[in-house]
């Protein structure tokens, strides 16, 4: 009887929290997925967390139409490796002109390249079939993008974070929970990103951008917390989310000259998002997912709902 419930409590571990971050990937597995993310809005929350136009200067509006695509290799029982890549795309309209005018920045943004450890024996769950623990590590290198562009597809340092997860099965139930803290350290290293001369707001491209004294911004460690539950209903499962970042540091007042170096991650910035999940899964071994987002509380950070949209894979 304790052979079978472990076997039901892996099988359904495995099916309802693929990609969590508390599972690993059994030896030679290997998840992916790609996921389509669409968001648009002309308002932002100021350091305070009032809600203010994106600019206050050109009324206008930002838009995200990136594409991320996400990977897990399970290399022992207890070590899954981890990778992210983003292409992005993203939009910034200008409504001083007419007609209105429009900044794009299509580029690679960051690699993510990370493990996570299963440390569950550590803690004596070894037998336990219900529960799990395990340490996640990422370090975020940037695709060698320009940083000063205007708008940029990311801040240009590299990142190096940690969380530890616990995660539940539910069984018999068919449904899981799950937790997560962390930290991320931002370093002041942008080797891995680059500059362009910027004269009277273009460089010699006509890209928009911004002085090059203003390419580094100052960001802060930040704390991070993540929780989600999900039931799975047949093929179909649905998820609650919660994804927190904090910064260490006290949000300060952006000036409208810094904002647009990173619409999608200011330099200090605390926010709380909700949101909720479904994916359909079908034959061989694939799902269809769908994930919307919205803040809760936010400072120094974009408004507006997140849409997330991906196709995902087990090997």
């Amino acid at each position: 009887m304790i052979r079978i419930v472990k076997i039901c409590a892996l099988f359904i571990a495995a099916s309802v929290a693929v990609g969590a971050q508390a599972w690993t990937q059994p030896p030679g597995g290997v998840y992916a997925k790609v996921t389509q993310g669409f968001s648009s809005t002309d308002e932002r929350y100021s350091a305070d967390g009032a809600v203010i136009p994106y600019n206050v200067n050109t009324e206008g509006a930002f838009a995200d139409r990136s594409t991320y695509v996400y990977t897990e290799v399970g290399l022992t029982s207890r070590v899954t490796l981890v990778g992210q890549v983003s292409y992005k795309r993203l939009y910034v309209t200008d409504e001083t002109f007419t007609p209105t005018f429009e900044r794009r920045s299509f580029a690679w943004g960051t690699l993510g390249l990370g493990a996570r450890v299963d440390i569950g024996p550590s803690f004596r769950l070894a037998e336990d079939a219900l529960t799990r623990v395990a340490v996640n590590t990422k370090v975020s290198i940037p695709l060698g993008y320009t940083r000063n562009y205007n708008p940029a597809v990311g801040s240009g340092q590299a990142d190096v974070e940690a969380t530890i997860n616990i995660g539940r099965s539910l069984w018999p139930l068919p449904g899981y929970v799950q937790a997560g803290v962390g930290y991320r350290y931002r370093t002041a290293f942008f080797g891995f990103s680059g500059v362009t001369d910027c004269t009277n707001g273009t460089d010699q491209n006509g890209h928009a951008c911004l002085p090059v004294e203003e390419a580094d911004p100052d960001f802060g460690d930040e704390f991070l917390v993540t929780a989600e539950g999900g039931a799975q209903l047949g093929p179909v499962l649905l998820q609650l989310l919660v994804d927190a970042q904090w910064s260490f540091r006290d949000p300060a007042s952006i000036e409208e000259s810094e904002f647009v170096i990173q619409p999608e991650g200011f330099a200090l910035q605390r926010y709380v998002r909700v949101g909720a999940g479904t994916t359909v899964y079908l034959p061989a071994e694939l799902g269809v997912s769908f994930q919307m987002f919205a803040a809760a509380h936010a400072q120094n950070a974009l408004r507006g709902a997140q849409y997330f949209l991906g196709v995902e894979k087990k090997f």
